[in-house]
């Protein structure tokens, strides 16, 4: 009668014992403990990406600001400048009228 061979595949395991047969008897295979994984970080994508949407739309609204504030300031220096050139001749035709003036025509 032919019995199946049960002995493990490891060849370093020591036997234990023998049965009625004469096979040897193992102890049972042990597993190490599972190593426990580390744990999953868990990284906040939706802020990062509602945090960079608000920062392109402050960027756009500060942008806007700026743009507007430089357009004001360039148009009070052009009002400016067409001040100071009708002050100027102003003043030239009015000391050309004083000159006449004090010449007595």
């Amino acid at each position: 009668m032919n019995t199946p061979d049960y002995t493990p595949s490891r060849d370093h395991l020591r036997p234990i014992g023998m049965t009625s047969t004469g096979q040897p008897i193992y102890p049972w295979p042990t597993t190490p403990a599972p190593v426990p994984l580390p744990p999953i970080k868990a990284y906040p994508v939706g802020t990062y990406v509602g945090l960079g949407c608000l920062g392109v739309v402050a960027l756009a609204i500060v942008g806007a600001v700026i743009i507007a504030i430089l357009i004001g300031l360039s148009i009070a220096l052009v009002v400016l400048s067409i001040a100071v050139v009708a002050l100027t001749i102003c003043v030239l035709v009015l000391r050309s009228m004083w000159r006449d003036h004090l010449a007595g025509r």
